[in-house]
């Protein structure tokens, strides 16, 4: 007969797990505490004399070469930080695909862990974005396209916690749609990454003749089993556009609007789904000037004085067709 003061065999196993878990936590906080006090203490201090090393980690981590002129470090904060001059990353054949006079990281034990960084701050870079004829991308003279050579650039990008460009001009040039070459000034981007999240937000102020600064935002995820972050193709979500001035007419070299613009300018803002990598659907507010444009091939310009209203649309089930509707439209004639 059990004695009921004995405690059960149950009883003594969830004890020794609680335990376990106890010392296990115990253990975790002791090695953070540890790393800590190494990266405020032992490696902050002698960054300098480890600029070599830091110089191949991030090779590593990039797989490309990248070479740093001057590191400094400071750590009076609770999340030390290093500021890098004049680092350059190298593509194919040694060139230099990019150069950054200044980059302010902040580092965590975790970032340290996934060679990587809490916070990367890039000031005033001039960046370079291309589409080739055949499609593939090219940020800095680097492939970002899916399976491109450079693609663990894109991969490393995405897994960092936070990245934030202040003061940039972004040369963007579609040689697929043979579209004039396009700058931009002031360009303020950041990008918050989660495990399979990723919100980004562009603001630039176009060519005068473009119209007015305007704001671009998406909030993405990917696949659940995708290992690659950087794969864009592959992601879902909800994309943003904010355009309080614009010249239709401008955009239209660049983006397909669905229809042929001649003219047009005015106020719009737009959304759109993306399932997989591909549009699926979209709404836009309009509230535009003497448009002029060609809703179908061989059919007659359209003339208005004035449009506004929201269009709306999305591809329906594949080979069915597309749906358009529109609300409040407006229009002169």
């Amino acid at each position: 007969m059990n004695d009921p003061l004995q405690p059960s065999r149950l009883f003594r196993a969830l004890c020794a797990m609680t335990s376990v878990a106890w010392w296990a936590l115990v253990a975790f906080w002791l090695a953070l505490a540890l790393a800590w006090g190494a990266l405020h203490g032992w490696i902050v201090p002698r960054i300098g004399e480890w600029r070599p090393e830091l110089e191949a980690q991030a090779s590593r981590a990039l797989g490309i070469a990248v070479r740093v002129g001057a590191v400094t470090a400071r750590s009076d904060a609770l999340m030390p930080s290093l500021e890098l001059r004049d680092v350059v990353l190298q593509g194919a054949g040694q060139r230099e695909a990019l150069r950054l006079a200044r980059v302010v990281v902040a580092l965590s034990p975790r970032s340290l862990w996934n060679l990587g960084f809490e916070q990367l701050y890039i000031e005033g870079p001039e960046i370079d974005v291309r589409r080739l004829a055949d499609g593939r991308l090219l940020v800095a003279g680097l492939d970002a396209s899916q399976g491109g050579g450079d693609a663990r650039v894109a991969d490393w990008f995405f897994r960092q916690k936070e990245v934030l460009v202040l003061g940039g001009t972004v040369r963007w040039t579609d040689e697929m749609r043979q579209a004039p070459p396009l700058s931009l000034s002031d360009v303020q981007f950041v990008v918050r990454n989660g495990p399979r999240s990723h919100a980004l937000r562009l603001d630039a102020t176009p060519p005068a003749d473009w119209g007015q600064r305007f704001s671009l935002r998406a909030v993405m995820r990917q696949p659940l089993l995708s290992r690659h972050p950087g794969r864009w193709r592959d992601w879902s979500g909800q994309l943003y556009a904010d355009l309080p001035g614009v010249d239709l007419a401008q955009l239209r070299q660049q983006a397909d609007l669905g229809i042929d613009l001649r003219s047009g300018r005015g106020v719009m803002r737009a959304w759109a789904d993306v399932d997989a990598g591909r549009l699926a659907g979209g709404a836009a507010d309009v509230a535009l000037e003497q448009v002029d444009a060609v809703l179908a091939a061989g059919r007659s310009p359209l003339a208005l004085a004035s449009l506004s209203g929201r269009l709306s649309g999305k591809w329906l089930k594949e080979g069915e067709g597309f749906e358009f509707e529109t609300r409040g439209l407006q229009f002169e004639t």
